[in-house]
């Protein structure tokens, strides 16, 4: 077989494996090849996965505070034209981008910031780029901030794009709090006295009488993942008195008092009791016509 046959062998595999990669991706170790770019939706660009990290690092906040997501990416050693960092909460594949920034990078320390997506105005870029560091800030964190999320960071070259994606999950703590404490009737079970509480972790709730001492008999206590709170309730207590909720969780405790019966409850017995006379009422006085016009007839 001569030496230019080889050659041409070679060069058509060459050829084959090339077309395979770029129209149907190809990934090993991490990195992946692609045109048009499937992470950007930009046709005619080459897409380099560089680096994919999906080991859920840790980041705890608590509720009203802010908290920094890190994200990091190896930055080029030559100049690039644009670094975009796009920050995705729960799933990558979903529209629930957070931030959008892109950032245009000019010769010295000159850049062009232009962002397209910055969900209720909360995020903010504080790593340096330049130095492989695209971390935000959160603000004001709420509990329904807990949840997954996605950094990538997309480095532009001529006509290339090196992609780092990074994945974190954040926690978002709040000290138990009481949103409601009230007696209530319920059909069937009587007199209910509620507690509802809102706090993460979940709160333990405690029930103590007058005299201080623990209420055990007569409660129940249900969760409400989605909403973060806690409904205690404590049913037709024994006695008459004034009666603690008390709620805890590692970061935090709150109590508050009712007296039972409440005067909401004394009210709602009262229009049962008089509801319940009106027939009575009518009787007597259906008694004392009958007895006048009886009278009047005799005389």
């Amino acid at each position: 077989m001569s030496e230019g046959f080889k050659r041409t062998v070679l060069a058509a595999l060459l050829c084959i494996i090339t077309e395979i990669s770029y129209t149907q991706g190809f990934s090993q170790n991490g990195w992946m090849i692609e045109t048009p770019s499937r992470l950007t939706g930009r046709e005619g660009k080459t897409t380099v996965l560089i680096s994919a990290r999906n080991d859920l690092v840790p980041v705890s906040g608590k509720k009203g505070d802010s908290a920094t997501l890190p994200c990091a990416f190896n930055p080029p050693e030559w100049l690039s034209q644009s670094v975009t960092v796009l920050w995705m909460k729960e799933s990558p594949d979903k529209e629930s981008t957070i931030l959008n920034q892109t950032r245009f990078l000019r010769a010295g320390s000159h850049y062009i910031d232009s962002v397209t997506v910055n969900e209720g105005q909360r995020y903010e870029l504080i790593g340096n780029l330049t130095q492989g560091d695209a971390s935000i800030r959160m603000r004001d964190l709420w509990l329904n901030d807990s949840s997954d999320y996605f950094c990538r960071v997309h480095v532009r070259i001529d006509n290339q794009e090196n992609v780092t994606q990074d994945v974190l999950r954040l926690q978002v703590d709040a000290p138990a709090t009481i949103l409601e404490l009230s007696a209530v009737r319920e059909n069937g079970t009587g007199t209910v006295i509620v507690c509802r509480v809102v706090g993460e972790p979940f709160a333990n709730i405690t029930w103590v009488d007058d005299k201080g001492s623990p209420v055990h008999r007569g409660t129940t206590v249900t969760r409400e993942p989605g909403r973060h709170q806690t409904l205690g309730k404590l049913r037709n207590p024994a006695l008459r008195g004034t009666y603690s909720c008390v709620a805890e969780n590692k970061h935090g405790r709150d109590s508050r008092q009712i007296d039972f019966p409440s005067t909401d409850s004394n009210y709602s017995n009262f229009i049962v009791g008089m509801l319940c006379l009106i027939p009575l009422i009518k009787f007597l006085l259906l008694l004392v016509t009958g007895i006048i016009l009886f009278m009047k007839i005799k005389d």
